[in-house]
């Protein structure tokens, strides 16, 4: 099983005159960090006015950052939104193939359609167009990178005849992800032949018949939409590991639940949180969203993407939650790869409590007692 590292520049509350320069600047030293200790991979995300929660707009340039300071690590961004209106299939095809080659074909193009309607609706797009669009984009970006010359006339975007460059180096062209957290769209992106990537937190277990049926469908049913099949699933787990269990769990649990609220609000294609505001016209000002939040984090029955609860090596093994000693974060790790995932990435610094230091010295310990065993 590979192990990768996401950041997504979780700034936290006001104010943030210093607070986002530095948390974007140690998202970057945590990925070279990660490159030094032998992890596999680095992912970055790609979201738009969701305050505190994350402020990293460009996915493709946190991993450029990356790639241009590391030798080894691999780069996905995750992810790149390929709604035409957001980022024209074009410049995603040229960014990424400029990528490839100043990092020496170590980029890989991980996609989606957007966290929910702040994002798009910024745009002036609606959640209900969005699936439409990425999947016309994907098809066709595959093309631009291996046709000399290339046109297009779709529905959402078209290209007269044009030899789209650069050329990505890695032949015949970057691997391909998509973010997915129910069987119909890992069984979709299976036949498409695209790797999945679920950010979803909780145990291991909860995932175990979407990997089946990833694997099963992939491996019998593919029907490639481009000349690399992806044959790769991933999902993510908080990690901090330090030699005292104990500190690492003290720390930890400074930020637990913190982002429950934001997550609750900006996700709302995820049913239960559009149930809760299904009733609020879109778009949504940010002065309402402000509100939002905080009327959320009053909510006792809130849901976030992780469990809360009493912060002990028991609840965090059951979660699939690698906070600890490394044995114990070893532990943890190794229920995702007994489900049969080919990545596990962890967030090593998502916490806004979390002390730098100490989050470096975790992937640190990381990369040497826990990759070379689950490896």
């Amino acid at each position: 099983m590979e192990v990768g590292v996401f950041q997504g520049a979780s700034v936290g509350p006001r104010p943030w005159d210093e607070a986002e320069p530095t948390r974007i600047l140690r998202d970057i030293e945590i990925g070279v960090t990660a490159d030094e200790a032998g992890f596999d991979y680095f992912w970055a995300p790609e979201h738009h006015s969701l305050e505190e929660y994350s402020h990293n707009s460009s996915s493709h340039l946190a991993c450029l950052t990356v790639g241009l300071k590391t030798k080894n690590i691999r780069l996905v961004t995750g992810i790149f939104n390929l709604c035409p209106t957001i980022n024209h299939p074009i410049r995603v095809a040229e960014q990424i193939a400029y990528i490839d080659i100043v990092t020496g074909g170590r980029i890989e193009l991980g996609t989606g359609r957007g966290s929910g309607s702040t994002e798009v609706n910024s745009f002036g797009i609606d959640n209900s167009e969005t699936r439409e669009m990425w999947d016309e984009a994907i098809r066709e970006i595959p093309k631009m990178w291996t046709q000399d010359l290339y046109s297009y006339e779709g529905k959402h975007f078209s290209v007269p005849e044009r030899s789209i460059l650069p050329k990505p180096i890695s032949k015949p062209h970057p691997p391909l992800w998509v973010t997915a957290s129910n069987p119909s769209t890992v069984e979709n992106a299976a036949r498409m032949g695209i790797g999945v990537a679920m950010f979803s937190f909780g145990n291991p277990e909860v995932l175990r018949p979407l990997v089946e049926t990833y694997k099963e469908t992939i491996e019998n049913k593919c029907e490639p939409i481009s000349d690399v099949v992806n044959n790769k699933i991933m999902a993510i787990c908080p990690l901090l590991c330090l030699e005292d269990g104990d500190r690492a769990r003290e720390i930890y649990a400074k930020s637990m639940g913190k982002i429950a609220p934001h997550f609750t609000v900006h996700f709302d294609t995820i049913p239960h949180n559009f149930e809760k505001f299904a009733s609020e016209p879109r778009p949504i000002a940010q002065s309402r969203l402000r509100e939002m939040v905080s009327e959320a984090a009053k909510d006792p029955a809130l849901r976030g993407p992780m469990a809360i609860g009493a912060p002990t090596a028991e609840f965090f093994y059951e979660n699939g939650m690698a906070v600890g000693s490394p044995s114990e974060c070893l532990e943890t790790m190794k229920r995702f790869r007994d489900i049969g995932l080919d990545q596990l990435v962890t967030t090593p610094g998502a916490g806004w409590y979390d002390p730098h230091e100490d989050v470096l010295e975790s992937i640190r310990l990381c990369g040497e007692k826990i990759i070379p065993e689950l490896r």
